[in-house]
Formats: structure tokens, C-alpha cells, sequence
């Protein structure tokens, strides 16, 4: 009589996104973009911001920043990969309103600095500057959090995410 593998059991972890940046969360479908408010960037959330500084939402490393500063990827411990697009074609400012604070390849912690806003010029020459937080890899489930938010203190998105081995 053979006998039948054991199939091995999934490991399975949350993980808490918070906010990059104050502001009002708000479903994806009511980001500027199309690209983004019809998820084909990624899942996720968008964020009214009435702050300035764009925050680590959880500890991660730099994966890529666009030499403008208006989009940049996070690559977690668990393999999750986290895009923050500021603004709606926000690449037409060539730069103008972005302070990145960071460098790609570099190891950050929740709540530190990786760009500083203009918000006044960007809200001048952009027909939106709503932030989207989108998950484009490594999450099985995710959960977005609406609500009045804080830049590295508040949850945004709770994700059901494969354990890594490490």
C-alpha cells in the first residue's frame, strides 16, 4: 500500500503597514491615476496627505527611488514588496517638490525620513498629490485601514503574508 506525502504545512504571518504619511486614508478607486485607482500597479491604499514627510511604513530596504523622488520600492524581511507613488503624474515636476532623504540598497526602520515634501509647489503644479501605498508582491490577503492616519504611527494595511525561513 503506498504511502501519501504529508504536504507541508504553509507558515503564515501579518504584517502591519503604517502610514508613510499624515493624512486621510482613502480607498485605491479614488486615487487621480488610473493606473493606480484600477489596481494595476499593485493593492493597496491612497492617503490625502496633509503632512510632508513620507515615512518607512515598516523596516525594509530601498529597493529602487526614481531619480524625480515621486516613487520609490520597499522590499520587507518577508519578501513583501511595497510601492509609495506620491502625486499624479508627479513626473512632470522633474524633481521639483522632492527631498529624498535615502539611498537605494539601504536598510531602513519604521518611521524614519525617506522623503521630504514641498506640498505647497506639488499641490501648484500636480492635479493631485494623493500618496498610494500599494503592495505589488508577497501578500496573500490585505486589509486597508481608513481613517485619519499618523506618518509612522498609525496601521494602514494589515497583510496575511507567507513566513519567510530566515
Amino acid at each position: 500500500m503506498p504511502t501519501e506525502k504529508a504536504k507541508p504545512k504553509l507558515k503564515l504571518a501579518t504584517l502591519t503597514v503604517n502610514a508613510p504619511i499624515s493624512g486621510e486614508a482613502i480607498l485605491l478607486t479614488e486615487h487621480h491615476c488610473p493606473l493606480i485607482s484600477h489596481q494595476l500597479l499593485g493593492h493597496g491604499i491612497a492617503i490625502r496627505p496633509v503632512g510632508s514627510r513620507v515615512t518607512a511604513p515598516c523596516r525594509a530596504i530601498v529597493k529602487h527611488i526614481a531619480p524625480t523622488g515621486h516613487h520609490l520600492t520597499l522590499l520587507t524581511e518577508h519578501n513583501v514588496v511595497i510601492d509609495i507613488y506620491i502625486g499624479d503624474n508627479a513626473i512632470s515636476t522633474h524633481g521639483v517638490g522632492f527631498t529624498v532623504k535615502v539611498v537605494s540598497g539601504q536598510q531602513v526602520i519604521q518611521g524614519q525620513e525617506l522623503i521630504n515634501l514641498d506640498l505647497l509647489k506639488l499641490k501648484q503644479s500636480l492635479p493631485s498629490v494623493d500618496v498610494a501605498v500599494l503592495i505589488s508582491k508577497g501578500a496573500l490577503k490585505l486589509t486597508p485601514l481608513l481613517g485619519t492616519k499618523r506618518a509612522g504611527e498609525d496601521p494602514l494595511l494589515q497583510l496575511i503574508v507567507k513566513k519567510s525561513d530566515t
